[in-house]
């Protein structure tokens, strides 16, 4: 007896996962049936092919993140030579341009509707600075220590930065009592201002 259509198998899941399932084939138009062995088909040829795919979607949801909040990608190298340049014409404004930076990124996050304003702002720093190797965040009451390495980056990247995270810092109720900046290495120290305190 030949069958006319692949063989079909009766699979168990959860009911919310499935209850979503069956939205999405709705919006897509197309049947719960035919959705279920599409998403078969991806994993079993991301899985032949070595892919991780809960890594790339997380990847992929990082990379959106990233260019909603306003990040771009560009070359690392070419990055720290246009830092050189600009830090080494006109030191002073891009001084200025970073910590205007950091201010207008953390107030998206001061405005926003979040329990913890500061704590999603770091963690969206520490995902979205993925050049530097090494980068620690260490909240301890009402102070806070941030320490970023990178040995590839030159002196005037970590100065840049270390003023991007002051201005940010300080939209976030901080005040930056100690810094320590050189080539591939800043490390700041800030305590939280008192309420109605500001700069």
């Amino acid at each position: 007896m030949i069958r006319s259509e692949a063989e079909r198998k009766a699979l168990f899941a959860r009911k919310d996962l499935v209850d979503r399932l069956s939205e999405v084939a709705e919006r897509r138009g197309c049947s719960l049936y035919s959705l279920v062995n599409e998403i078969f088909e991806v994993v079993l040829k991301a899985e032949d092919s070595g892919v991780n795919l809960r890594r790339v979607v997380e990847e992929e949801s990082l990379l959106e993140a990233a260019r909603r909040t306003g990040y771009v990608l560009v070359l690392e190298g070419l990055l720290y030579e246009m830092i050189e340049l600009a830090y080494r014409g006109a030191g002073d404004q891009a001084v200025r341009s970073w910590f205007e930076a950091g201010a207008w990124l953390a107030k998206r996050y001061a405005t926003g509707d979040l329990r913890d304003p500061v704590e999603a702002f770091l963690n969206s720093f520490k995902s979205f600075t993925w050049e530097a190797p090494e980068l620690t965040v260490r909240r301890s009451g009402e102070g806070l220590h941030v320490r970023v390495a990178n040995p590839k980056a030159p002196e005037p990247y970590s100065v840049l930065l270390a003023a991007f995270l002051e201005g940010a810092l300080n939209v976030l109720s901080y005040r930056v009592v100690s810094r320590e900046v050189s080539r591939g290495s800043l490390g700041l120290e800030a305590v939280k201002r008192e309420a109605g305190a500001y700069g």
